[in-house]
């Protein structure tokens, strides 16, 4: 997993390097000096998440090519490593942020290289918080972190812990405004402001004069999903946020299971995805895009019907 590994350098591909990407450059904000190793990656605009391994790094003299899959819009995340001096930024058009609405967009309708701006890198900054059960109620594994779960475990989220009096701290992200997602156990994941919508959450300072963040989570809404034809083996449901993509909860699935439950953040339209044995499944349609999407509401516990189309 890349995200708090140390890999040497790629070396800066000048010729073979014909797109779809973006050649840009890294550099220190307040020196303007280049800066190696740095891990950068692209994703379509709106979505956001980790990839196991760092799909590019800039060089000796801070320049990079990052690619991107195909056609559609973009947006830069740069991610240094844990124990870098730098933060975490979304690639603006002058400079990092901690809110993908502003990050810089890069829309590519052929394969072609597109120039980025410079990626002027921040210290790092911190994050202080504390996290609390609804009514005061004793947490479990309570995590915080910037990225939504990534369902079979397998990526680096680089959640921080929540210690048992509640208090967290993120020390890896650049000074900025940023999004924060919640989790502990018995409770949905939620995004601060209690959203399920990580681009309607509100934005918490990483400033080490900003007081503590509070939050507390709510207890959110049960869900259960009833599958009308069983897979063969173990399984996975899994509902994303209808507008970013987001997973907003995952449950696994025992063999032979023909209903799922599990707590979502209510107010919030979802998609369901079954990884039913090996065979992928979307409640009302094919893809995330044709599926169907089921509104979260607040009025007690819910059902839905998993339904492929005919």
């Amino acid at each position: 997993m890349f995200a708090g590994a140390t890999i040497a350098p790629q070396a800066y591909a000048t010729t073979d390097f014909t797109g779809p990407g973006i050649r840009t450059s890294v550099i220190d904000a307040a020196t303007d000096e280049p800066v190696a190793d740095i891990c950068v990656f692209a994703v379509p605009v709106f979505t956001f998440s980790f990839a196991d391994v760092c799909p590019t790094r800039s060089d000796s003299r801070g320049r990079v090519n990052v690619p991107v899959p195909g056609t559609g819009s973009y947006n830069l995340f740069a991610l240094p490593d844990s124990g870098s001096r730098y933060g975490a930024q979304w690639v603006g058009q002058t400079g990092g942020t901690g809110t993908q609405k502003e990050a810089r967009w890069f829309t590519f309708t052929a394969d072609e290289v597109k120039p980025g701006p410079t990626i002027r890198l921040d210290d790092r900054s911190v994050v202080t918080g504390v996290l609390t059960g609804a009514d005061d109620a004793a947490l479990a594994n309570g995590t915080v972190g910037i990225v939504a779960p990534v369902p079979d475990g397998s990526r680096d989220p680089r959640y921080s812990p929540v210690a048992e009096d509640g208090m967290f701290i993120i020390d890896w992200l650049g000074p900025y405004q940023w999004p924060l997602l919640f989790k502990a156990d018995g409770y949905p994941y939620q995004w601060s402001g209690h959203v399920g919508n990580r681009l309607r959450a509100t934005l918490v300072d990483v400033d080490v004069n900003a007081p503590p963040y509070q939050h507390e989570l709510e207890a959110g809404t049960s869900v259960t999903v009833e599958i009308a034809e069983a897979p063969a083996g173990p399984g996975r449901i899994v509902l994303h946020n209808a507008i970013t993509k987001d997973p907003v909860g995952v449950v696994e699935l025992d063999d032979a299971a023909t209903t799922a439950s599990l707590v979502v953040l209510p107010r919030q339209l979802v998609k369901i995805h079954c990884v039913c044995s090996a065979e992928h499944r979307w409640h009302g349609g094919t893809d995330f895009s044709s599926a169907t999407g089921e509104p979260i509401r607040t009025n007690g516990p819910q059902a839905v019907t998993f339904a492929q189309p005919s």
